[in-house]
């Protein structure tokens, strides 16, 4: 958890406000004529490098852990075993992440760059509206069992942060249903190049000949460097975990599915989750927590703390 938080605060705050900075800067200065330096592309390169490193090791460090996958082994175990494939596969994410924030820092770069207002707009707005589709699904809650009015404060930082995390980042662990859900993660993921694409062949002269030249020589590159590291990411993983990518499940729904399907091991983690994604099946909760406990007083299974 804390692991999770550090990294994603460190993508959200610092690693993608830089690059956003760094491409805004090569963008106006080829609006204001001058020649950008190398030293300017070779710091970009290590931005997009050192956040697509970040992103995958997030994403790799849960799925090879062991507790992990036995706690939410039909979502958690993609990564094969293979030595040669996971280091493929690895390599793989950070250039995935990489290309994505470059591609979705160009359109809000390129957006910023005729007006600040329409980059605050496109990206206000995509947030609104992930927002609302939490709040109709009943999805807003976030996991953390924090109650009340703290517990939807902190709902709401966090479903920004991660909603920002993952439009520029394309961080694979961030499409668990309590984040930002498969289907909704896998679609977002081209979502910045097309709208790049549309935002070059539909302004109307608003931004310079210079930028727009330039973004049309670039884009067919990085659309088909997206779409073939894509496509080696699925070909990579383990079959069974591709329908993790375009998974419709809630939080809440996949809590509940976990405790009704799993194993003690598996029931045990849904005290780690707000009871607002547990409490429609309270009554088999409290079924299960008194028929094992004189058992689990007894064989002390690890998960049996003094704090559980």
């Amino acid at each position: 958890m804390e692991m999770t938080a550090n990294k994603c605060i460190e993508l959200f705050a610092e690693n993608v406000p830089g690059i956003i900075i760094q491409l805004s800067a090569i963008v106006n200065t080829i609006n204001s004529g001058e020649n950008v330096t190398i030293a300017a592309f070779l710091s970009l390169a290590i931005s997009l490098l050192t956040t697509g490193f970040i992103s995958a090791t997030l994403s790799y460090d849960f799925d090879t852990d062991p507790k992990q996958r036995a706690i939410f082994p039909d979502f958690y175990g993609y990564v094969p075993d293979a030595a040669s494939k996971r280091a493929t596969l690895f390599v793989t994410m950070i250039l995935t992440s990489a290309v994505q924030v470059l591609i979705k820092g160009i359109f809000v770069a390129v957006l910023g760059s005729v007006a600040m207002n329409y980059a605050m707009v496109y990206l206000g707005g995509e947030m609104i509206f992930y927002l609302g589709v939490k709040f109709v699904r009943g999805d807003f809650r976030y996991w953390v069992p924090v109650p009340g009015a703290a517990g939807f404060a902190i709902s709401l930082l966090v479903r920004v942060v991660v909603k920002f995390v993952v439009d520029f980042t394309c961080c694979m662990q961030l499409r668990h249903p309590k984040e930002v859900g498969g289907l909704y993660f896998t679609m977002n993921i081209f979502s910045p190049l097309i709208g790049l694409t549309l935002l070059l062949y539909i302004e109307d002269g608003q931004i310079s000949t210079a930028i727009s030249d330039l973004c049309l020589s670039i884009l067919p590159f990085l659309g088909t460097a997206l779409v073939i590291l894509v496509g080696t990411f699925f070909i990579l993983i383990e079959g069974e975990y591709r329908k993790t990518f375009f998974s419709i499940e809630t939080g809440g729904q996949a809590t509940r599915r976990t405790f009704l399907e799993g194993d003690d091991v598996m029931k045990q983690d849904l005290f780690n989750n707000n009871e607002v994604h547990w409490s429609p099946i309270r009554d088999k909760v409290e079924a299960w927590v008194k028929e094992g406990w004189a058992t689990w007083e007894e064989e002390k299974p690890e998960w049996f703390t003094d704090q559980w």
